[in-house]
């Protein structure tokens, strides 16, 4: 199989928000981000979500050397893929999702 990625993809294992479908009738649930890249991420969570979907993400990268405190990423754009993976207490998806946007948010930045 060929690789149709544009992006290389970093793995990165933490926990997740994702808000799914319009702002009026949104859900929110905590997934688990697999790997990330600068068009998108791959995700685990315990809800199916459909390709098509509307998806924001949010998660918080560590301090780090250089850089003291966290940093709150946001991205926002759709569901591409959806894999059924095997789980230990019930079902699990890998979620692909085609990210538009992301947002950096510096601890100053945040509102209150």
């Amino acid at each position: 199989m060929r690789e149709r990625r544009r992006a290389h993809r970093y793995e990165l294992y933490m926990p997740l928000q994702v808000v799914t479908g319009a702002s009026r009738y949104s859900q929110a649930q905590t997934a688990h981000l697999r790997d990330i890249s600068t068009h998108g991420v791959y995700f685990v969570s315990e809800n199916c979500i459909a390709p098509g979907t509307d998806v924001d993400v949010t998660f918080t990268l560590p301090p780090e050397r250089g850089r003291p405190e966290s940093v709150l990423v946001r991205g926002s754009g759709r569901a591409i893929r959806l894999d059924r993976l095997p789980g230990d207490s019930g079902p699990l998806f890998g979620v692909a999702a085609a990210i538009n946007r992301f947002d950096f948010i510096q601890p100053g930045q945040r509102a209150a």
